[in-house]
């Protein structure tokens, strides 16, 4: 119900020229930037899931346990679980080609999919915690409702370049190199414990997640600063949404019962995370308020 309602409103505020539409803008970039961050993911879980089969690297023994028989119920997860990041590949490239409609079909199934029993039972992302579930549906829940909600049926549609579609495919692949150069290193005989915990809180997804909008938001405030001419509502409005579901994500990682120093500076560096982000949220908030179009003013009518 809720998203029928926020696209009805979406609907009425896009004829609203222009701070309604700005709104609306902003939403479908929400959905379009979500979708990036989630289709560049899908391609490292795919690449990691192509690497536990064989395709980069011999089978190990260890492997071929994890994977099942074939025709057993965990060949079957595999199979779904590989079916799934296409879909959310699909979903942006379709988005990027001018379908709305493809995309959010595609995004529904991989929701299926992903809740289903059938990779419940494993894990989709490779951990079977609750607290896994619940910190990826923060990070799908907001590009999802953007994507029902912002591309209705009067939204304008834009076709881009299909090099915008492959480039979550070219970065997922940089980034699923990185985080095996990267984990491999720290498992190291002689580990850098006080190096890696200053590490560890950037490399998860909700870590990575914070990365990117942090990388982002500071892009876009200094556009503001320093290029006038690129001034919009659109993006910091739709930074300052996206913090949000990211911010509550971290909170998941909050301690303040570590003992040992290693865990006192993950510690650190999530609160660190935190505040930097809620600073970001704020600014983006401000440059919002800034360049935000005015309402249209209403003429009293004459008696």
């Amino acid at each position: 119900m809720l998203i029928y309602i926020v696209k009805a409103l979406g609907q009425v505020q896009d004829h609203l020229e222009p701070r309604f539409f700005a709104w609306g803008q902003a939403v479908r970039l929400v959905a379009m930037m979500g979708l990036f961050f989630h289709a560049m993911m899908s391609c490292v879980w795919l690449a990691d899931l192509l690497r536990l089969h064989g395709i980069f690297d011999s089978l190990s023994a260890d492997y071929q346990t994890a994977l099942g028989t074939t025709g057993s119920a965990q060949r079957l997860q595999e199979i779904v679980r590989m079916f799934t990041y296409l879909l959310w590949i699909a979903a942006f490239a379709s988005l990027v080609d001018g379908r709305p409609r493809t995309a959010k079909a595609l995004v529904l199934i991989a929701l299926v999919l992903f809740y289903s029993p059938i990779l419940q039972a494993r894990g989709l992302i490779g951990d079977q915690s609750g607290k896994a579930l619940a910190l990826h549906s923060l990070l799908l829940v907001g590009p999802v409702l953007a994507l029902l909600a912002g591309f209705h049926r009067d939204a304008p549609r834009a076709r881009h370049s299909w090099w915008g579609a492959a480039l979550p495919v070219s970065l997922g692949a940089l980034l699923y190199m990185i985080l095996n150069v990267l984990g491999s290193a720290s498992m190291a005989p002689t580990i850098n414990w006080q190096f890696w915990s200053w590490m560890w809180p950037w490399m998860g997804e909700s870590g990575l997640a914070c990365l990117a909008l942090l990388t982002v938001s500071v892009t876009c405030i200094g556009m503001h600063l320093w290029v006038p001419t690129r001034r919009t509502p659109y993006l910091p409005l739709a930074l300052a949404i996206l913090a949000v579901p990211v911010m509550l994500a971290r909170v998941f990682y909050l301690t303040f019962d570590a003992i040992d120093p290693a865990t006192q500076t993950m510690a650190a560096v999530n609160v660190s995370q935190l505040l930097a982000l809620l600073l970001c949220a704020l600014t983006l908030t401000v440059l919002t308020a800034k360049t935000m179009p005015a309402l249209p003013q209403t003429t009293p009518s004459s008696p």
